[in-house]
Parts: structure tokens; sequence; C-alpha cells
């Protein structure tokens, strides 16, 4: 297969020989190895084949290869075969010098639509959408469906037309009547009072509107609905839903002081207290040694005072308890394979988190041995260095010295990874999805969505929902229960399309001009990564499985089981291995080479220093009523005056909607209208 490459795209391009035999390789140049255009359904047909190879043997690796190779090429990843070779050059953000903004947007979510359009062509999600909008009696003695959760865009626009024909002294008063957002949190078992449907399946029916697949992800995760009270059945307005942050990311990480860069800057600029920060570090490492069971690693004497030695015997305790999980893995799948079994994840000895559960023979499994044995070299490493430095009696001193030396900044590092993963843990969460519901996006409710996620009832929602709750990780890790609070202070956010965001954009709600706000609410741009950044967005369900089996068959093993402690994103590490064994340097497939921009928002002023242990950080937030009201001021009042805003909206409603999800790849509806 070939495809002209853009010069600028030329230095992009990225080769791989996949460990094949020479009859494999000669099969793999019949499948893919030609040179005009591939013709339209290329990609399909390389999946077809895919489907006739069982997961053996080369066959695997062929299987592999092909469904991989469909993937990015629909995704608009150039492909070129040669000698044996298959060289990879992703789309990149540029492609022309005539391409605007919208251009852009438009091409990547073309190519994102592509998986989009596959599952919505799954018979499970059929089903779920001919479930959601049958009309049946579930609530209040008569028929509904999901359909009449989505605004008339017709009758909308009429309403909010008429409102612009009052005095301007009666329009706010006039436009609350006809908008006034509510916040909805999905929780499983609640069901929407409106039809009676679940408020999950509620969300999940909206999540497939938008551009991109719908996958379930690891971790916490808390669903948001925004409905419009004002309207017949409170239709949605949008959608929300909070996740579990990246652990490691750099941006962010910078913009919070978590990184010893940033963190040096806010020293020597006079914005963080030296005295301050050094309590802060010294109270933050004799936390995190609290929270690690030790008293089978290192004794009372050697945490008071450790040493060279003492760091170097854990150390050795790490690899050797490393070591031998690795033979428990390789054991488990050996037994699975010789009973013919499907490969089950091995989860150790720990089943359940409850109030009987023995934390202590849980903190003995080898994965927690290894973690732990790790984790208190680290921090006593770092405490032996902080006492040689005088840090506690001469912080002024002791600062530059550590910032300066190689053993010092390795300290600092290891004690900011500390206040990160503290943070992370229960006061940081991703919008991992935040946006409009048609004809609502016409009136910029994303702007709304994204602001009300950072109100008071979500933070109460999130603390209801996560605070008090036994931390599985923490607590094996401790040998005993841990519970943390859930107080939340920052969001933040990333760029689907890597040019830019309208909804973030000038995202700002000041006090001064919005009575009842306690301070200035703002989505701001926190950094932008240039060069892209590592995902699986670009792989479809079929090929991470069958690449999930190419690691079974390295390793001998199941390395990643999808569970607590053994790693962040199961799915990207699993990838990753999967790729590793076909030959092919992970990074130059799971880099996606488009770049992002984040954004954060901080709930209350001062959460950033707070998250250093700096002071800082209100407890209250702003509460949704303000912020609707703000936004109807801001923005909703004068989007109603344009006409073409009212226009767009007459179009919009169930039947959009719906031919949004049951349309083919042609854009037809594949359902009569008489069934709306």
């Amino acid at each position: 297969m070939s495809a002209n490459v853009n010069p600028v795209d030329a230095d992009r391009s990225r080769a791989f020989s996949p460990f094949l035999a020479p009859d494999e390789h000669k099969r793999l140049q019949e499948f893919i190895g030609f040179e005009s255009q591939p013709v339209p359904g290329f990609a399909e047909e390389l999946r077809s084949l895919a489907r006739r190879y069982v997961d053996d043997g080369d066959s695997l690796k062929l299987r592999a290869i092909c469904l991989l190779v469909a993937d990015l090429f629909e995704q608009g990843w150039q492909v070129t075969t040669k000698g044996g070779n298959i060289s990879f050059a992703p789309p990149g953000l540029v492609r022309a010098d005539t391409e605007s903004v919208d251009d852009i947007k438009s091409r990547v979510r073309q190519a994102l639509q592509a998986a989009r359009r596959r599952q919505l062509a799954e018979p499970s999600v059929r089903k779920f959408f001919e479930r959601c909008e049958r009309r049946r009696v579930r609530v209040n003695g008569r028929p509904s469906s999901i359909v009449d959760l989505i605004d008339d865009g017709s009758q909308l626009a009429a309403d909010l037309a008429r409102i612009n024909a009052l005095p301007v002294t009666e329009r706010d008063a006039a436009l609350a009547g006809v908008v006034d957002p509510v916040i909805e949190v999905c929780e499983a078992g609640l069901r929407c009072t409106d039809t009676g449907l679940p408020l999950i399946d509620v969300w999940r029916y909206f999540r497939h509107t938008w551009a991109h697949e719908y996958r379930s992800i690891p971790g916490r995760q808390m669903m948001v609905l925004i409905r419009n009270a004002a309207r017949p059945n409170r239709p949605i307005m949008g959608i929300g839903m909070l996740a579990s942050p990246v652990m490691r990311l750099a941006t962010r990480d910078n913009w919070i002081g978590w990184l010893r860069e940033s963190a040096e800057e806010r020293i020597v600029s006079g914005e963080w207290c030296p005295k301050v920060f050094c309590k802060a570090i010294w109270q933050r490492i004799e936390a995190s040694i609290a929270d690690i069971r030790w008293d089978d690693l290192v004794t009372p004497t050697e945490i008071l005072n450790p040493t060279e030695a003492v760091v170097m015997r854990l150390e050795q305790r790490a690899a050797g308890a490393a070591f031998a999980r690795e033979v428990e893995l390789r054991a488990h799948f050996e037994t699975y394979r010789e009973e013919g079994d499907d490969m089950r994840p091995h989860r150790g000895t720990f089943k359940t988190a409850n109030a009987e559960t023995d934390w202590q023979a849980a903190s003995e499994d080898l994965l927690f041995v290894r973690k732990r044995a790790e984790g208190m070299a680290k921090l006593l490493f770092a405490k032996q260095v902080f006492r040689t430095a005088r840090l506690r009696r001469s912080p002024a001193t002791a600062l530059p010295l550590l910032f300066a030396s190689r053993d010092g900044r390795r300290a600092l590092d290891i004690v900011l990874t500390e206040f990160r993963k503290a943070g992370l843990s229960s006061e940081v969460a991703d919008v991992s999805i935040c946006g409009a519901v048609q004809p609502y996006n016409e009136l910029l409710s994303g702007k709304l969505v994204a602001l009300l996620l950072a109100s008071q009832e979500v933070r109460d929602a999130y603390e209801r929902r996560y605070g008090g709750q036994i931390s599985v990780i923490a607590s094996q890790m401790a040998g005993r229960p841990i519970v943390k609070s859930a107080n939340l202070r920052i969001v933040t956010t990333t760029s689907l399309y890597g040019v830019g965001s309208s909804q973030y954009n000038r995202l700002t709600l000041r006090a001064k001009e919005h009575p009842g706000l306690p301070f200035d609410l703002k989505w701001g741009t926190i950094g932008k990564s240039l060069t892209g950044g590592f995902g699986t967005l670009h792989l479809g369900a079929e090929t991470a499985h069958a690449l999930r089996s190419m690691a079974f068959a390295r390793h001998d093993a199941r390395r990643v089981n999808n569970r607590f402690g053994e790693g962040t994103s199961p799915r990207l590490r699993q990838i990753r291995e999967g790729l590793d064994a076909l030959g092919l340097k992970s990074d130059t497939i799971l880099h996606h080479a488009t770049p992002r921009i984040f954004y954060g928002c901080e709930l209350s002023p001062g959460s950033r220093t707070a998250l250093l242990g700096l002071g800082g950080g209100g407890h209250f937030a702003a509460s949704s009523v303000d912020i609707a009201a703000a936004w109807r001021r801001r923005w909703l009042s004068k989007r109603i005056a344009r006409e073409e805003t009212l226009s767009a909206m007459r179009n919009l409603g169930p039947i959009s909607i719906r031919a949004s999800l049951h349309a083919d790849a042609d854009g037809q509806f594949l359902l009569p209208i008489e069934t709306i």
C-alpha cells in the first residue's frame, strides 16, 4: 500500500520490519504491498482478511498487522511497504497552507467517525438504541422514550425569539423562564423521573452522538447530565464526565508546581516562601513514609536515620519481589494454557475491600512487596539527603544547595512526585467528556457544561461519591485500611483537535460583572504540546484484542492484569506490549503526533498552592445557580439575538440526533421518519 508522503511529514515516517518468517513476509506483501492508491473499502477488506486467521503462531502476527494497518490507514496515516518493511507516517496537524482551523477539525473529526460508525453498527449498540427509543409506559402511567429528552429546536427558537422583543429590563427574568440549567449526577440504580430510563443509559445514549466512539475507562468516572428545568420533560442540554486524571502530564504538573523546574522558578521569584515550602516538603516525606507498611522492610532506627546501605537493601528487595512475581505470572499462564481455558487476569490473593479485609496479608502480595520496597527506598533516600542538607534548620541555605546538586535534585523530584500522587488520588479530576446536545449546541451550552463541572454542586457530588471510601491501593501499601477524602480542587482537560477549542476560549466569568459569584471563575490554557502525545484513541477494540494476544504469546504470561496497583492505563500498556511483540517500537504508533492544548480550572482561589501544602484553596466553589445566571447574561442573551443562531436551531432536535445515530456511511437515515 502506498500514499504520497507530504514533504512536511517525511521526517515523521516510521518504519518497522515485523517478526515474520520469509514465507509470511511474502504473504504480507501480497496483502498490502501494492503501489497504487488503495481502493475505497480497503480498510474493511483488511479487517475481513484478518478475521480469517486464528490467534496462534504467525497467523496471529498477520492478523494483528492487518488490523493495525487498517486502523491507521482509516485514521489518515500514510502507510507504505518496501523490502519487507512497513513505514507509517501520522497525519499530523497541518497538511496544507490553505487548510483553515475548521478544515483541520473537520479532517480529524472524519477520521474519528470511521471507528464511531463501526461501533454504531454493532448489534449490541443497535439493541441499546432500540431499547431507549422504544415508547412504553415506564413512569407516570404514560408512554415515554428517550426521544422525549431531546428538545424541539424549532419551538425553543420561537420562545427565545419572543424574548428578543421584550424590553431590556424584562429579558433576564424571561430568559431564566425558558432556560434554567440544573445538574443531575448519574448514579447506578437511579432513573430519570420524566421517562423512567436509567440515568446512566440516558448519558450513554447522548454520548454516542459525539465525534469519536464511546469507550469505558478505568478508574473514577462521574457522569453528569445538564438539563433544562424550564422545559417539558427537562430536556438534556449537555453532558460531562469527570474521570481519574492522567498520572504523568508535564504541562499540568508544571502549571501546578509539581515539577522541580517550576518549583525552583516559584522559589526564586518569591512566589513561594522557602521556609513554608521546606516545612511542606518535610511533612510530605513523613506522611508518605507513614503511609507505607515498613515493619518487614526496615527498623525504626533506619526510618529515623536512613543510610545508603538501607536504601540499597530496599532496592534489592524490590528487584527480588519483581522477579518472583514474573515467575508467578508465568506459572499462572501455563496453568490456563494446559487446561485450554481463556487467559484470565492474575488478581493475586486480594479479593474485595470491606471491613473484614486482612490488609496486612494483602500488603504481602508480591506486587505490593515490590511497590512498598521501591517506595520506601526512594523516600528514605530523599530523607537522608534532606537531613544532610539541614533542610529543617536552614531552609534558605539548604534549598539552593538541593537545586544545584544531583542528589538534591533527585530528592526534590521524589518529594514533588509524592505531592502529585496525593493530589491526583483525590483532589484533581480530568474532564474527559464535556459538551452540548442539539439544539443547545447553538446556544454555547458547551461553555455552560464546562463551567458547571467546576460548581459546588459537582464538588459535593464528587465528595459523596468518592469520599470515605477505602482506597484499595493505599490500603495494600499501608497494610491497614486507608480512607481518603475527595476534596476536588482542580479540573483539567485536553483539546481533541490540537488547534484550540472554541468551547474553552475566553471562558471566564468575573465576579465584579456577575453578582453572586464569590470569585472569578476561569478555564484557561495551561500549556501546549506541539509534538503530540501518546494514546490509543486511533486503535480499535479488535486491534487491541489482537495485540493483547500477541503480548500473551511473547511473554508466556499476562503481565497486564487490570488490577489495582499494577499501573495506570491497562489498555495502553497491553497495546504497547503487543506492538513490541510485533517488532515495532510501540512509541512509533502510540505517539499520535497530533498537538494538544491543555486547559485547567481552579474551583476556588489558591487551589494549586493547596496541592503542595502551602495553604490556600477555599472550601467553597461557585454555585450552579450563580454560574447559570452569569452564563445567561454573558453568552446566552447575546447568542439569541443572532438570527443565524435561531435559524440553525430550527433544524435541530429529535430528527437530527436520531439521524446522527441511525445514518449509514453515506449519511442516509436508516429508519422511517414516522418512527420519531
